[in-house]
């Protein structure tokens, strides 16, 4: 090698060294959802959050098919850290329903975005009340194959009440009640709100809200000790009656291994301290505490990091969230 091209070699080299730095983000891999869910787009300003704010991570957003789907990613190392509802994600943690055998103890909570109440809506001409007059009525249990749906039904088993499920898409679901072929759904909302398809339901005629009864609440968390419930006074929601139901709490999550306990610290500190972002593009987040709601939402162990990081903010993380891995 002559004395020309020893100069460029080694002029080369510095530049890449120099250049290093701005190479060494590290990339996360976050499973999120369909492209056309209104989480997807959240994931995506999660994402840029992060991205524009941090000088450690570099965060690409993969849509996938979901809760279910993202367990099964993250379990092959195929991503780091995925979006779900809490429900499906603890069930996966405890082995139960579906995961039975098939426990994911490595589960690790991360923060929450969405707290969604789970509104039971009914045609007030149905002249059903309760939920235990769902008897053989036709109902429709949620959107068909989403998380909603599994849980009601989980729910209606362990009461003891067997509807004539209608097993249909949204808009299928919300025509039928419509027409009078079925007397009601169940839809997530936002927090304390109605989704906008009852509402536009509820424009052409009067609708009820079901209320789990206190009995009816502790059969199920005997069962379902994951389940959370929330209750609200008259009118505080729309002009409805009080009612208490279920919330389904939709956040992130990760494993023990599948990020660093710096990785985590890193990333929670972008999601909470840029929150401009994430609202403009799902404004509901701008009607939680995303530090407060986290530590009393989710219901698996905290990864290390999210520890280390609600606690430098000033929190009390209680005990049930502490991982084994810091005890």
């Amino acid at each position: 090698m002559n004395g020309l091209n020893r100069m460029m070699t080694s002029a080369v080299a510095g530049l890449l060294l120099a250049a290093a730095p701005a190479w060494a983000k590290d990339r996360l891999a976050f499973g999120t959802t369909a492209q056309s869910s209104v989480h997807y787009t959240y994931a995506v300003s999660a994402a840029k959050a992060v991205n524009d704010n941090s000088e450690d991570l570099d965060v690409t957003v993969i849509a996938t098919g979901g809760a279910v789907d993202n367990l099964h990613r993250i379990s092959r190392g195929q991503i780091n850290l995925g979006l779900g509802t809490f429900d499906t994600i603890y069930q996966a943690y405890a082995g139960l329903g579906k995961f039975e055998g098939q426990a994911m103890p490595n589960l690790r909570g991360l923060w929450v975005h969405s707290p969604a109440t789970q509104a039971w809506v009914v045609r007030e001409d149905s002249g059903v009340s309760t939920l235990s007059e769902l008897e053989g009525k036709a109902f429709t249990p949620g959107q068909r194959g989403s998380a909603t749906e599994q849980l009601v039904i989980q729910m209606l088993e362990t009461l003891g009440i067997q509807p004539d499920y209608q097993r249909l898409a949204l808009n299928d679901a919300t025509a039928a009640v419509k027409d009078n072929r079925s007397i009601g759904y169940v839809k997530a909302g936002g927090i304390g709100t109605i989704d906008g398809t009852t509402m536009e339901i509820k424009a052409q005629l009067p609708l009820r809200l079901l209320s789990f009864s206190e009995e009816e609440q502790a059969k199920v968390l005997e069962a379902m000790p994951f389940v959370t419930f929330a209750s609200y006074e008259d009118n505080e929601v729309e002009d409805f009656s009080a009612f208490t139901s279920p919330i389904q709490i939709i956040g992130e999550f990760s494993t023990v291994d599948g990020m660093t306990n710096e990785q985590v610290f890193s990333m929670l500190t972008d999601i909470a301290d840029n929150a401009e972002v994430q609202v403009a593009a799902f404004p509901s987040f701008g009607q939680i505490d995303v530090l407060q709601d986290s530590v009393d939402l989710i219901n698996i162990p905290l990864h290390a990091g999210a520890v280390e990081f609600y606690r430098s903010r000033g929190l009390d993380v209680p005990d049930r969230l502490i991982p084994p891995e810091m005890k």
